[in-house]
């Protein structure tokens, strides 16, 4: 999708969170990103998106969201990717409603 290319390297480029949604797997373009391989260029930093070089901005975020609660990772990506699982289950909704009557 050359729409999602271009939105990545914005993003890289001017320090902006970038949210994907719906990821199965890791694309091979993010690899670069993920191990953050980047080049020295004179006074700047530049990482390989696609067949580009870009600027590399340190406040770059990168947030994969998926709604599968236990995602399947190439062992190259899971060494790579911090994984958080927001899933709320009954018992632990149970219990933060509680908490919060308890509170007041």
């Amino acid at each position: 999708d050359p729409r999602f290319v271009s939105k990545l390297e914005l993003a890289v480029r001017f320090g902006k969170v970038l949210v994907i949604q719906e990821v199965d797997g890791v694309e091979p373009i993010l690899y670069p990103l993920l191990r953050k391989d980047l080049l020295r260029q004179g006074p700047r930093w530049v990482v390989q998106v696609g067949s580009k070089l870009v600027d590399y901005n340190d406040s770059f975020r990168l947030f994969l969201v998926t709604r599968d609660s236990a995602p399947t990772l190439p062992a190259d990506a899971s060494a790579l990717i911090n994984l958080v699982n927001f899933t709320v289950t009954r018992s632990g909704l149970q219990g933060q409603l509680l908490g919060v009557t308890i509170n007041h």
